[in-house]
């Protein structure tokens, strides 16, 4: 009853990152899993199912996980992954079963995946990576390089803040640690390791775990054979099935205890475990469970001193062991028969069964077994009277004795050779890192120093676009104004000088009318008074009518141009009174027929200077018709509506081409544009050989 083996140990371990992989229990039933752990291996394998169960414990597998056999199938799991947390796990996973099948590629992902996973901020997952990578170390049987990993992935979770989350990877690297020192034969240092494990799981109240910690405590104290210690600890074990019973790790339980008393001659206690034991063995589900009863049964015959009984029970042990291919039952079933056949006086079987417990626990490097073996085998050569190789036996003890402790030296010495390659390399980490962190803190820099100048030459084109803007409308608007001065002196000067034709207009009309017009008809009121009061030839007399006709044509006619320069009932009743009166005259000439319509200026009340010029360009037009346009019929419509006035003239005449017109430099057509742009209106003019002209006038009023 020694430290389990290296090769059983890893027997272990990779049974459980099996199941983590391909089991289909459920990830998330601690009792489940460790149920079907506890199983799969035998009592010194308890360590290596600790070592993973915290693991597999710590970060549950999604159903999906469980059922995935191949490496490819994680990694694709991975890149399917919905966010970097998710990611980052199946990648932890990823990375220790690669290492299994190609250990560098598996850690080039586990350090990838810390460095990933710490800036990101996902400071747990990368320390659950270190944790990962500890486990590869082991695997590989690099112990040393395992225990410097750990070491350094301790400091890390305790650096984290405390839950339960970062409290299952303390207790699991705590563990490991402990796993990893007992097979280089540092039992004392894995007993501490190993008693600090349980104390954080005793944070977290958990009985299936404490179970297996209590269990390899027990083992140390076991492989120094300080079996009251043992005891004790098999007891706390026991103690915690209670919760949940699984009968394998049950009868491995109670039968190494009842063993125990046995060796610590407590017979009836051990007689009354060893009964408990035989009645759950049916209820096991692995036969080499049996293998435990068949061991207590034979220390409970040693203990009485029935060698022979103790021989059988050891003999259906040992096929067990053989057919199981367990090397650490295959050294300990051969020691116990070989001890039973010295008891018997069997010296060629004892010296056999000792030779092959000797040859498997050297091979197998179960180091205080080897001690043990040694020393009975030094007593068998002693006993039998063969000196010489009970001296031999005894220096190969003291050599071993020496060599073990030469060994220890040895594993210190490297594993303080692997603390400081650890330590400087983190050391060169942690300087790349603060490298790393100056040249990101100089590029923060550099790249605020250019957004600050970007943005103050940005701010600096802004603000020149902003006053180059200001300056462009301040020249559009005094432009403007220019331009608005220039367009009210042009109106001012047009109005002055429109105004100063019509007060001429007036003037002369009004001379016309009351001087000349009132002389001629002076002249033929004095012609008149004449033709009564003289006698005349009929020849004279009719030259005398013709006189005084032709001087009333003229009068006609005098008045007719004094009204066209300035029309009476313009002034008297406005414009669409006027406009009536002069198209009404026009027509009654016989020269056209004229046509006159207007839509709401019978109330219209407009200034008369206004007046006059529509009034004038109404005139000019009609005079344009009457002169060039040969047409039969006119048309002449005003209409007004929310201070907006339209003037339409039409005639039926022989047309002309009106790019002719903006060049022809006509006194009437000048005169209509200059009126028109006094009103600030706009004028179209549209016309076709021989289809007539139409011009409309639009204007605000």
């Amino acid at each position: 009853m020694a430290a389990c083996g290296k090769d059983c140990l890893l027997a272990g371990v990779k049974l459980l990152c099996s199941v983590e992989i391909n089991s289909t229990l459920d990830g998330n039933n601690p009792f489940n899993l460790i149920h079907f752990f506890m199983r799969q291996t035998t009592h010194h394998c308890y360590r290596a199912a600790l070592l993973l169960f915290v693991l597999h414990l710590l970060l549950p597998l999604p159903a999906a996980v469980a059922q995935t056999a191949a490496l490819d199938s994680i990694y694709k799991l991975a890149q399917k992954a919905p966010n970097d947390s998710a990611r980052l796990m199946y990648l932890r996973r990823y990375g220790l079963v690669l290492a299994r099948n190609n250990f560098e590629k598996g850690m080039k992902v586990l350090e990838d995946g810390a460095s990933e996973a710490f800036a990101k901020g996902y400071n747990l997952l990368a320390v659950d990576y270190y944790l990962n990578k500890g486990i590869a170390l082991y695997e590989k049987g690099e112990y040393i390089q395992s225990i410097a990993s750990d070491e350094r992935t301790e400091k890390m979770y305790l650096q984290l803040p405390d839950n339960d989350r970062r409290t299952w990877g303390l207790a699991a690297v705590l563990n490991n640690l402990g796993t990893a020192y007992s097979l280089i034969n540092e039992l004392e240092t894995a007993q501490q390791y190993y008693l600090r494990s349980i104390e954080q799981f005793e944070k977290l109240k958990d009985s299936t775990s404490l179970l297996v910690a209590h269990f390899n405590v027990a083992f140390i104290y076991i492989d120094m054979q300080q079996w009251e210690q043992a005891n004790f600890y098999l007891q706390r074990s026991i103690d915690h099935l209670s919760s949940k019973l699984f009968y394998d790790e049950a009868v491995h339980s109670i039968a190494r205890k009842a063993a125990i008393c046995f060796r610590l001659n407590k017979m009836q206690e051990g007689l009354q475990l060893l009964r408990k034991a035989d009645s759950l063995l049916p209820k096991a589900s692995y036969e080499l469970s049996a293998i435990y009863v068949h061991n207590a049964r034979g220390d409970y015959y040693a203990a009485k001193g029935d060698w022979q009984q103790s021989l059988q029970q050891h003999r259906m042990a040992y096929p067990l062991s053989l057919q199981y291919n367990d090397p650490y039952y295959i050294a300990d079933e051969a020691w116990e028969m070989g001890r039973a056949f010295l008891q018997l006086q069997q010296h060629d079987s004892a010296e056999a069964y000792l030779n092959k417990a000797l040859q498997v626990a050297r091979q197998y490097n179960y180091l205080p077994k080897v001690k043990f073996i040694l020393k009975d085998m030094a007593a068998y050569y002693a006993g039998i009277g063969d000196y010489k190789m009970a001296w031999q036996q005894a220096s190969a003890l003291n050599n071993f004795t020496d060599s073990l402790v030469a060994r220890q030296n040895h594993n210190r010495i490297l594993l303080n050779d692997a603390r400081y390659q650890s330590r400087q390399k983190e050391t060169r980490i942690s300087t790349l890192e603060k490298e790393n962190v100056a040249k990101s803190i100089t590029l923060q820099k550099r790249s605020l120093m250019m957004y600050v100048l970007l943005a103050a030459l940005l701010v600096v084109l802004l603000m020149g676009a902003l006053y180059y803007r200001t300056y462009r409308q301040k020249q559009q608007l005094q432009q403007q104004r220019i331009d608005q001065l220039e367009t009210e002196k042009q109106l001012m000067a047009a109005e002055a000088i429109l105004k100063g034709e019509e007060q001429e207009r007036s003037r002369l009309a009004k001379d016309l009318h009351d001087g000349l017009g009132g002389m001629l008809s002076g002249v033929k009121f004095s012609f008149q008074h004449m033709r009564e009061n003289l006698v005349m030839t009929p020849d004279n007399q009719a030259a005398f009518e013709r006189g005084i006709d032709m001087l009333d044509s003229s009068i006609k006619e005098l008045r007719r141009v004094a009204h066209n320069m300035m029309p009476e009932s313009l002034v008297k009743f406005g414009l669409d009174a006027a406009l009536k009166d002069f198209c009404h005259s026009v027509s009654e000439s016989g020269a056209i027929q004229l046509s006159y319509q207007s839509f709401q200026l019978h109330n219209l009340s407009l200034d008369q200077q206004m007046a006059i010029g529509i009034y004038r360009v109404v005139q000019e037009l009609i005079n344009n018709v009457l002169k060039h346009a040969a047409a039969k019929n006119a048309l002449v419509q005003i209409n007004y509506q929310d201070g907006h006035m339209t003037i339409t003239v039409e005639d039926d005449g022989k047309g002309f081409d009106t790019a002719t017109l903006y060049n022809s430099g006509g006194m009437g057509w000048s005169n209509i544009q200059s009126r028109i742009n006094y009103l600030q209106g706009k004028i179209d003019v549209q016309s076709t050989p021989d289809k007539g002209t139409s011009v409309f006038i639009e204007f605000d009023v």
